[in-house]
């Protein structure tokens, strides 16, 4: 594909998943309405964070080198480091609907204390002092962090602690969706965007949303299948 191509489709896209992360924000208050399922209270707050860091991306060439891109860059990373943790909370209350004995509330209230340490490192650790340099890669201007050292570890490792509950709800409700869409995003966060770009890890993230999104449908569909299997056999 040509450079100018590239420059042109990269940024597109970009705008469009921040457009359609919107779309999903709106599913999950209509799931939420449906349900007062406490993760579709705390998704909608990832995706806004998403959407913003996808609509940066996608405007950053327009903006130009520059303070303004800078400091809206800044906050792309604040956000990363405060939210990312949060898709703990999403799988365990994700778990304790499906019926998981062990998502009982002590370990749901864990989650909140786990996701909240894990923010609290890696903003001391990653967020103050942060230093970033402008970066370019197809069509796609940006500010990167300098220097960066090895994987976003703790993106990582929530990923793939979001995994293994996704085995648990994939034996539990004959559901695999959320352990493909955590894999996927767990390969995409993975792979070095100053080598493969930003679409990587933005069309991943998306797939575990929409992937979350469906496991809370599939979830209440069973809740109200056992409930009308109960009613009967009371009957």
């Amino acid at each position: 594909m040509n450079t100018l191509l590239m420059s042109i489709i990269y940024p597109l896209t970009h705008f469009s998943l921040a457009l359609i992360e919107w779309v999903l924000v709106g599913w999950a208050i209509r799931l939420w309405q449906q349900s007062t399922s406490l993760a579709m209270i705390v998704l909608p707050i990832v995706l806004v964070s998403i959407s913003y860091d996808n609509l940066i991306l996608s405007i950053g060439s327009l903006i130009g080198e520059g303070e303004l891109l800078k400091s809206l860059c800044m906050l792309r990373f604040l956000l990363h480091y405060l939210v990312v943790p949060l898709f703990i909370v999403i799988a365990v209350e994700l778990a304790h609907r499906a019926g998981a004995g062990w998502a009982n509330r002590l370990v749901r209230v864990l989650s909140w204390v786990i996701a909240l340490g894990l923010t609290a490192i890696d903003v001391t650790t990653h967020y103050i002092g942060l230093e970033l340099v402008p970066i370019e890669f197809a069509g796609i201007l940006r500010y990167h962090v300098a220097n960066l050292s090895g994987p976003p570890i703790i993106t990582i490792v929530v990923n793939l602690f979001v995994l293994l509950i996704g085995i648990g709800i994939w034996f539990r409700l004959k559901w695999l969706w959320l352990f493909v869409g955590t894999l996927v995003c767990l390969i995409g966060n993975a792979m070095p965007s100053y080598v493969v770009g930003t679409l990587a890890g933005s069309y991943s993230e998306l797939v575990m949303a929409i992937s979350l999104l469906l496991t809370e449908k599939r979830t209440q569909f069973f809740l109200i299948t056992q409930r009308e299997t109960t009613f009967l056999s009371s009957d």
